[in-house]
């Protein structure tokens, strides 16, 4: 599954619980209406529904359904964007401007982890991710002692 949408599902279930929430869901609901317009309100009653579930989950510090929850509106987001790049731009850009600034420092830090994408062309590039601290040393140049 693609990391974005992921992250994005997740982000969207961690918003529900929040004082932002209908600014969250305002946000996915105009990113669903631009790219299937015809399923925009039932999204939004789906959401809503979705919301009742997560806080009656949180309410019973039931993780595993939350966790259930994030999974099937992953895969509602993967069935959105499949086969479009420009959808899956879309996706990435209503992840990092509107709904992860809206959550908690914490969620934040969840949803970034899940998120880290990195690419390299070329030759001899290095790419290095972490969650926190790295230490990186280059490894000697081909012939030099």
């Amino acid at each position: 599954m693609d990391p974005i949408v992921i992250a994005a599902g997740t982000a969207v279930v961690k918003a529900m619980a929040t004082e932002v929430w209908s600014a969250a869901k305002a946000a996915v609901v105009r990113w669903w209406r631009k790219s299937h317009p015809e399923q925009a309100e039932r999204v939004s009653a789906d959401l809503d529904q979705l919301r009742a579930e997560v806080m009656a989950a949180r309410a019973a510090q039931d993780t595993a359904t939350e966790d259930a929850l994030a999974g099937m509106w992953r895969l509602r987001l993967q069935h959105a964007i499949a086969g479009n790049p420009a959808l899956r731009a879309e996706l990435e850009r209503l992840l990092h401007d509107e709904l992860t600034p809206r959550l908690s420092v914490s969620d934040q830090s969840t949803v970034a982890a899940i998120s880290q994408t990195a690419n390299a062309r070329g030759r001899r590039n290095t790419i290095v991710q972490a969650g926190r601290d790295a230490h990186v040393e280059q490894p000697p140049a081909a012939g030099s002692s």
